[in-house]
């Protein structure tokens, strides 16, 4: 029934649980475990990325929301070992806060996402960009812009996009994506790694297992590198003087606009009454 959530591998399994391991030279990497691998939950807020997390960990370690609000606030993470193939791998999932949550504004949005690195210090093996199936909406082509923005196009390059909700076949999502794709989602399918559909309500296991492969295939094609830490700094160094040479060719502008164009300035016709007089000089007239 899905990876235990605190296996039966003594210190290894109780430090996994407790988020302990932190480092690639961690308790169990000498049991054939390895390096832990990380993944990183993005999406708007209703498209199920904590569902999707709950999904990979087998277990309900995130909060779901169930309405218009976002259930994470913060980043969150969850530990968890797999067995497959006859080896055993350890996992943490990050879930972050919704792009483009409606109770936040855009730059809390981006800082407290990126707080995602703090839970990573070793790097990113992948994101998940989480969009319901059938619905790739202006606001899901803005989040994965502000995604860019704030992380740099490196990032795509561990980027696979997740459809929830989707009981069609991985046959019959390739399909849809040539066939029918909206022109704004067919700019990103290229720079993206890959796309999988998933039923987390239905059919768990399933999408435990097409989500692992899909993984699996990305860790495999990037030679085990990583997104790392040191990329999101740059990207979100770049990205701020962006912002700061907006705001100042702004600036720039109105200062000129008000050099050639000068206040706005009444002209009123001579007699014309514009207030009531004050009741004081009413009675003197």
């Amino acid at each position: 029934d899905g990876p235990p959530r605190v296996p039966p591998h003594g210190f290894v399994g109780a430090a996994a649980a407790d988020g302990l391991l932190d480092g690639d030279d961690a308790p169990g990497a000498d049991q054939g475990i390895g390096r832990r691998r990380s993944v990183v939950l993005v999406g708007v807020t209703g498209d199920g990325k904590s569902s999707t997390g709950n999904t990979l960990c087998g277990s309900v370690a995130f909060s779901v929301s169930n309405g218009f609000k976002s259930e994470t606030q913060e980043c969150a993470h969850a530990d968890y070992m797999r067995t497959a193939g006859g080896g055993v791998s350890l996992w943490r999932i990050i879930d972050t806060v919704g792009l483009h949550d409606t109770d936040l504004s855009q730059k809390e949005v981006l800082d407290r996402f990126s707080l995602f690195a703090d839970r990573t210090p070793d790097g990113i093996d992948a994101f998940l960009f989480v969009v319901r199936w059938g619905r790739f909406k202006p606001e899901h082509d803005a989040a994965l812009a502000s995604f860019v923005s704030n992380c740099g196009e490196a990032a795509l390059h561990h980027t696979i996009l997740v459809f929830t909700n989707c009981k069609a076949s991985q046959e019959e999502v390739d399909r849809a994506l040539a066939e029918d794709a909206p022109s704004t989602l067919r700019v990103w399918l290229p720079q993206l790694q890959g796309a999988v559909g998933i039923d987390n309500d239905l059919h768990p296991d399933s999408a435990r297992e097409r989500l692992h492969e899909a993984l699996e295939r990305l860790c495999v094609a990037n030679a085990g590198v990583r997104y790392s830490n040191e990329a999101l700094q740059e990207a979100r160094r770049k990205a701020a003087q962006v912002e700061e040479a907006e705001r100042a060719a702004f600036q720039a502008a109105v200062a000129d606009w008000r050099r050639t164009e000068g206040p706005v300035t009444i002209v009123r016709e001579e007699g014309v009454v514009t207030r009531p007089p004050l009741v004081g000089q009413a009675a003197e007239s």
